[in-house]
């Protein structure tokens, strides 16, 4: 008998240890159940303006290391589109802070590191 991908007991005990372990336990199964959808709809307040609407996709993935291709599209700009790849933990943290949070938006930590530092990578001489 094979698997097509682990159990959500074996997963939770798989990302664990990189996100957080047992005391965000809540958030991670929440998140893991999340992540098979393959994306994340949100809105990013901005101050003194309308806030942004974006949706972030993400390829499937089934251990902590695996290599995420995301994408981050903002609805109001179809054209920009920004595309990078992180380790399924990465991706799995972003989204345990989101939804720990109940927002629909991302935590700060996400919008720095791609815009400050894979952006500014991409842009770079």
């Amino acid at each position: 008998m094979t698997l097509s991908s682990p159990s959500g007991e074996a997963q939770l005990a798989l990302f664990a240890p990189y996100c957080g372990g047992l005391r965000r336990e809540q958030a991670l199964r929440d998140a893991l159940d999340h992540l098979p959808l393959g994306q994340f709809e949100g809105e990013r307040a901005c101050l003194n303006a309308q806030p942004h609407r974006f949706v972030l996709s993400w390829s499937p993935a089934t251990a902590p290391l695996q290599t995420c291709r995301c994408e981050l599209l903002l609805k109001e700009q179809p054209q920009q589109r920004y595309a990078f790849e992180c380790p399924a933990h990465q991706l799995l943290d972003w989204l345990m802070h989101a939804l720990e949070a109940g927002r629909r938006d991302l935590p700060d930590s996400f919008w720095q590191w791609l815009f400050l530092e894979r952006v500014g990578e991409d842009h770079a001489p």
